[in-house]
């Protein structure tokens, strides 16, 4: 009887382990297998960007649903983690690039791949100026030098000047990823760990300055009344802010070629990148609320 099964070699480690699965896809293991735990981790953690995420929608979240909103961090994070675990199980059977391209291809076939991959494109062509639009919202107030050109005032100004950030960053990034995956993992792992450091740094001083009771998280404020579906609506929109930022978990999968040992790394980073954002991110926003000095002022909205 053989010693291995359909998810790899029995023993650990060997060449025949790690490209076991990659001759079904019709090649073999060329990229250089340099990705580790954290770096699988940081992979999914900085797609989701807690900070970046949490930050950026607030205002929407809370200024469309009021306190109560915060209900919709649970909810998104329960529907969420399902697919993760989907996830985490596909990449355990095809560690291979590309994850639901791949995965779609296997599981239904070349038509549903091609949407698949389609929709990923998409995806990410659609992702890269939601963050620019981060990018402009809080450098230039970091830094005034941000401000490429005109003035961050100015709408038409702040377009340009995240149009400009954003090929910035499209340029920053392709090298990067040209140079080798063992530099970008650097990069983005360093920055994960300082993200994780910043978020934490700024849950306990929120939690050190909470002066409203946990039962704001109950109030509605009258919100939807007199429409069909009362505040059950207005929630309804409101968590779009949370699902906004619980997804690109699935990222830790896409490097599931260059990760060492992907049967196990890259599930395991995929459940830990989407737990570890619903805890922290979710610590935030309750704090948030929760340490606001008047939420019924409109700035509230803009915290």
């Amino acid at each position: 009887m053989s010693t291995t099964d359909d998810r790899g070699s029995a023993g650990s480690g060997g060449a025949d382990a790690a490209d076991h699965g990659l001759e079904d896809f019709g090649y073999t293991q060329s990229l250089d297998r340099s990705i580790g735990k954290f770096a699988s981790f940081a992979a999914g953690i900085s797609y989701i960007s807690i900070l970046t995420g949490t930050f950026q929608l607030f205002y929407f979240g809370f200024g469309t649903g009021g306190p109560a909103y915060w209900w919709s961090w649970p909810m998104v994070f329960a529907g969420q983690v399902m697919v993760a675990l989907s996830f985490a199980e596909l990449a355990g059977r095809f560690p291979v690039a590309g994850s639901v391209y791949n995965w779609s291809k296997r599981l239904a076939g070349p038509t549903t791949s091609w949407m698949a991959g389609w929709m990923m494109l998409t995806a990410s062509i659609v992702t890269i100026p939601a963050v620019v639009l981060a990018y402009q919202l809080v450098l230039p107030q970091i830094w005034s030098g941000f401000q490429l050109i005109g003035d961050a005032a100015d709408p038409t100004d702040a377009a340009v000047n995240a149009a400009i950030l954003g090929g910035l960053l499209i340029v920053f990034t392709t090298v990067v990823n040209a140079i080798g995956v063992k530099l970008m993992a650097q990069i983005n792992s360093t920055g994960v760990f300082i993200e994780l450091i910043a978020a934490v740094l700024i849950i306990v001083l929120l939690a050190f300055n909470i002066v409203n009771p946990p039962s704001v998280l109950f109030d509605t404020e009258g919100l939807g009344a007199g429409q069909p579906l009362g505040y059950f609506g207005v929630f309804l929109v409101a968590a779009l802010a949370s699902a906004y930022v619980m997804y690109g978990f699935d990222t830790a999968s896409s490097l599931g070629e260059e990760t060492t040992d992907p049967r196990r790394t890259a599930p395991a980073a995929i459940m830990r990148a989407v737990i570890a954002s619903f805890i922290i991110g979710g610590l935030i926003l309750l704090l948030l609320i929760l340490a606001a000095p008047d939420l019924s002022d409109p700035a509230a909205e803009h915290l």
